[in-house]
């Protein structure tokens, strides 16, 4: 399914709570009243301007598309939680630009000015299935835009992390943890932790140790036809996209792939995010 950028008439808001909210509110509604459409406001954001909304799986049911406005967190929060349906979702930072976001305030009128001609990309990055099997055998299904994070539970201590891949005996991970994560999310945790730079559209995922007790434990990339399951026996957690936690000893395992679902990311033509990735690393440049 295309966007219908000629036909758009609500557009719905997921904001970070920020107190310049009310005025990029006001300025996102100038700006799209003047194209024929309206903003609606996911419920948090609602109530912190005295307004009411509506949860953010809703709104993007009524919505043409979504803006995320705040910083990196906010879209994928987003994006996870809408993720059964995949809205088309732009990301606007009120500050200064992010990795994920492509848009600050101050480039709104012209972006959409453009966007309303047809201007403009979609992006398809793939996300994490994960899939938490109870001690009772029920299984918890969930996503993760960024990663799925297996680490210790208390600070200081390693963690021994037991890894099947494809249901085979693969390794067994000693140290501060061990890091899924998406091509998107390659820029995140898992670089810090040593782990390869993905191109983001790329259809594989990769598994890097955290400080692991051992020089040969190395980080991975993995295909689409792979499935990573964890076991731990120690004091671990499950942190999914650092927003959600489960403890692991309630777990019997869990089981990382490749999701055949994607966020539909709506870009400005011209972004280029080696560019990017250039400039908040620094590269080529001599201090």
């Amino acid at each position: 399914m295309k966007l219908d950028y000629k036909n758009v008439k609500k557009v719905g808001v997921v904001a970070k709570i920020a107190p310049e909210l009310p005025k990029n509110l006001r300025i996102l509604s100038e700006i799209l009243n003047s194209y024929g459409a309206e903003i609606l406001l996911e419920v948090k954001t609602a109530q912190a301007v005295g307004e009411s909304g509506l949860d953010a799986l809703n709104l993007a049911k009524k919505c043409d598309f979504l803006i995320s406005l705040g910083g990196d967190g906010t879209i994928i929060s987003l994006c996870r939680h809408c993720a059964e349906i995949s809205p088309f979702v732009l990301g606007v930072h009120a500050g200064r630009l992010g990795f994920l976001t492509d848009i600050t305030m101050d480039e709104c009128e012209g972006f959409f000015a453009e966007f309303f001609k047809g201007n403009f990309n979609v992006e398809r990055p793939f996300m994490l299935d994960v899939k938490l099997c109870k001690k009772n055998g029920e299984i918890i299904e969930k996503v993760a835009f960024n990663d799925a994070v297996v680490l210790s539970a208390k600070v200081g201590s390693a963690v021994r992390v037991e890894a099947f891949l494809n249901d085979r005996y693969f390794n067994s991970y000693l140290g501060d943890g061990v890091i899924v994560s998406t091509p998107v999310g390659s820029t995140a945790y898992n670089m810090s932790a040593g782990g390869a730079i993905i191109s983001p559209l790329s259809e594989v995922f990769a598994v890097a140790p955290v400080c692991s007790h051992s020089l040969t434990q190395r980080p991975i990339v993995l295909s689409r036809e792979h499935e990573v399951k964890f076991s731990s026996q120690n004091d671990a957690l499950l942190v999914i996209d650092g927003q959600e936690r489960y403890k692991m000893a309630n777990l019997n395992y869990v089981a990382v792939s490749l999701s055949l679902k994607s966020a539909r990311l709506i870009r400005h033509v011209g972004r280029d995010y080696f560019q990017i990735l250039k400039e908040k690393l620094h590269w080529g440049y001599n201090d």
